[in-house]
C-alpha cells in the first residue's frame, strides 16, 4: 500500500510539473487540453496521496529517500531555471546562423549592403489577408534582423482600409516601403520576394536615376526585345530594378553622346560602325565617358562584321581576337565533346569581381587581350577567364560551317580571357581631363534574355555597370528570385506539434521510467 501511495505522489508531481510548463510555453487548443488534463490529474493524484499518507509525512521528511528526492527536485528546478535564463537571453539578444552551403535562409550580400547603408528609418507595411502571412513576416524579419533601422507591420486592408488608401494599395500581398518616417518617401512593391524588396529600397535611397544609353542602328541587341532569346529586355528590367534609366540612341544622327548618358552600351553591332559613329564615341570617352562594349564572333559569310569596333577598342588598349572560345564538355558515357558555351569560374582581382566567386557562362565568345604595348595611362585588367581545357579556335569556317573544331596552329590555349576592364588616365594620354572607363566583353549573348538569369551572369554584368557608373557600393551578389522553401505552421499547429513532441512524449517516458524504477527498487 505504501509503495502504491508513494508512486502515486511522484506521478502527481510529474503531471503538475508538465501542466505548469505547458501553461507557460503554449496557448493553442491542443495545448489547453493537455494542460487541463495534467493539472486536474496531478491535483487529484497529489490530494489522494496526501490523504493516505498524512500520518507518515514526518517519517518521510526525515528519511534518506526523501532527502535524495529533494536534491533531485532542487537540481531539476535549477536546470529548468537555467533553460529559462538561456531563453530569456536568446530572446533579448537574438542571433541567427545559416549553416546551408548557399545561405538560402539569409539575405544576399547586396541586400545586406543596401540595408546597412540606410540613413533613415525604413518600415515595411505588408498588406496581407487577415493581417497574417508567415511568408511575408519571415522575409521582413530578415531585413529587420540585418538593421535596427528596419521595422515592419502586417496590415489587413479589409479591417484598415484607411491605411490602404493612404498608401494607395489596391491589391493583396502588396508591400509598402516607407523611408524616412511618416513624411518621407514611399513606394509599393507587389512581388513578395527579396529581389523586389531590395530593388524598392534602392529606388527610395538612390539620389537620382543614372541613365544607361544603348546604341541602335547597326544591328545591336535591342533592350525592348522580349521575344528574341538574344534580346535585352531582361537586361533592361534588371537595370530599371536598380534605379537605372534606360534609353536607346542612334549616334549616326547625333553630334555627340547625350549629356545625360552615364553609361554608353554598344551591344554586339553586326555592321561596321561608320566613321562618324567612331568619332562620336571617342569624343565621349575623351571627356571622361563610361562605356560597355560587347562583341560577337565574326561570321565567315560576313553577316557579322565588327572590324571597326575592333579598331576602336584597340585604340583603348584591348585586342579582340578573330576566334571563338571552345571548351570540352564531358558527357556521361559519351566522353568529351566540344562546347561553345564555356563556363567561367576564374575572376582576377578587380572592384567588379571583388568577392565574386560564382559561375558564369559565355556562349559564343571571342577572346580578349591587352594590346602588346599599351599606351602610358591605360590600365587593362582581365575580369574573367575560361578553364584550362578551353582554347580560342581561329578556324571560323570549321566552327560555323562544319560544326567541328580541333586545337591547332594559331589557336590560343586556355585559360582564355573573355572580359576586361580599362581605366584610362586622359591627362597622361593627352586626350582630355580626368578618367575614362570601359568594360569589354567578348560576348553579347550572355546578357541576352536566354542566358542573363543562367548562373550568375546578371550579377556579373550589373557589377560592371555599377563600376562604370561609379556605384561601387552596389557591387555585390544580388538576391535570387527563387528563395528557399519554408514549411509554415499556424500558431495552433505549432502548439500541437510542440505538445506532442516536446511535452507529451517526454512526460510519458518519464512516467514509464519512474514506474519501472519504482518496481525494481522494491
Amino acid at each position: 500500500m505504501r509503495r502504491t501511495s508513494a508512486l502515486t505522489g511522484l506521478l502527481g508531481l510529474v503531471l503538475l510539473a508538465f501542466g505548469i510548463i505547458g501553461y507557460a510555453l503554449t496557448s493553442g487548443g491542443v495545448a489547453r487540453l493537455f494542460i487541463l488534463v495534467n493539472l486536474i490529474g496531478g491535483a487529484f493524484t497529489l490530494i489522494g496521496w496526501l490523504t493516505t499518507s498524512w500520518g507518515r509525512l514526518g517519517e518521510l521528511t526525515g528519511s534518506r529517500s526523501t532527502r535524495y528526492g529533494a536534491n533531485a527536485i532542487l537540481y531539476s528546478a535549477a536546470f529548468i531555471g537555467l533553460l529559462i535564463a538561456i531563453n530569456y537571453v536568446a530572446a533579448r539578444y537574438p542571433r541567427q546562423f545559416d549553416l546551408t552551403a548557399e545561405k538560402v535562409f539569409s539575405l544576399s550580400p547586396q541586400s545586406l549592403t543596401v540595408v546597412k547603408n540606410l540613413k533613415q528609418p525604413l518600415k515595411f507595411y505588408g498588406f496581407v489577408q487577415e493581417g497574417r502571412s508567415p511568408t511575408a513576416e519571415a522575409l521582413y524579419q530578415e531585413y529587420a534582423y540585418a538593421s535596427p533601422k528596419v521595422s515592419y507591420e502586417l496590415v489587413d486592408p479589409n479591417r484598415h482600409p484607411e491605411i490602404a488608401e493612404r498608401f494607395k494599395v489596391t491589391t493583396m500581398n502588396t508591400t509598402h516601403l516607407q523611408y524616412g518616417g511618416a513624411n518621407g518617401e514611399g513606394t509599393n512593391v507587389t512581388d513578395l520576394n527579396e529581389e523586389a524588396l531590395t530593388n524598392g529600397i534602392l529606388k527610395l535611397t538612390s539620389t537620382g536615376s543614372k541613365q544607361v544609353c544603348f546604341t541602335t542602328g547597326e544591328g545591336e541587341a535591342d533592350p525592348d526585345d522580349a521575344e528574341n532569346p538574344n534580346g535585352f529586355a531582361e537586361f533592361k528590367k534588371a537595370l530599371e530594378g536598380e534605379n537605372y534609366g534606360v534609353k536607346k540612341i542612334n549616334l549616326v544622327t547625333e553630334a555627340s553622346v547625350p549629356a545625360e548618358c552615364t553609361v554608353l552600351v554598344v551591344a554586339g553591332p553586326t555592321r561596321p560602325l561608320v566613321p562618324h559613329l567612331v568619332e562620336v564615341i571617342n569624343g565621349y570617352l575623351d571627356h571622361g565617358g563610361r562605356m560597355l562594349v560587347m562583341f560577337q564572333p565574326s561570321r565567315p559569310d560576313g553577316s557579322v562584321n565588327q572590324a571597326a569596333l575592333q579598331n576602336l577598342i584597340t585604340d583603348w588598349g584591348v585586342t579582340a581576337g578573330n576566334d571563338v572560345v571552345v571548351d570540352q564538355v564531358v558527357r556521361l558515357f559519351a566522353g568529351p565533346a566540344l562546347g561553345l558555351n564555356p563556363m567561367v569560374t576564374s575572376y582576377p582581382p578587380h572592384p567588379i569581381t571583388a568577392a565574386f566567386d560564382k559561375q558564369t557562362v559565355f556562349p559564343m565568345t571571342r577572346s580578349l587581350d591587352p594590346v602588346a604595348s599599351p599606351k602610358p595611362g591605360l590600365v587593362v585588367t582581365p575580369l574573367a577567364r575560361t578553364s584550362d581545357t578551353s582554347w580560342a579556335e581561329t578556324d571560323l569556317v570549321g566552327i560555323f560551317q562544319k560544326q567541328a573544331a580541333k586545337f591547332g596552329h594559331g589557336d590560343i590555349k586556355g585559360p582564355v580571357t573573355v572580359a576586361v576592364a580599362v581605366e584610362a588616365n586622359l591627362d597622361q594620354l593627352k586626350r582630355g581631363k580626368g578618367t575614362a572607363r570601359l568594360v569589354v566583353f567578348g560576348d553579347t549573348d550572355f546578357a541576352g534574355n536566354q542566358y542573363l538569369e543562367n548562373f550568375f551572369n546578371r550579377d556579373f554584368i550589373m557589377n560592371s555597370i555599377d563600376w562604370l557608373a561609379g556605384q561601387a557600393n552596389a557591387i555585390s551578389i544580388r538576391p535570387r528570385t527563387l528563395r528557399a522553401s519554408r514549411f509554415s505552421l499556424t500558431i495552433s499547429e505549432f502548439d500541437a506539434v510542440f505538445v506532442l513532441s516536446v511535452l507529451l512524449l517526454p512526460e510519458l517516458l518519464l512516467i514509464i521510467g519512474i514506474a519501472v524504477w519504482w518496481e525494481r527498487r522494491t
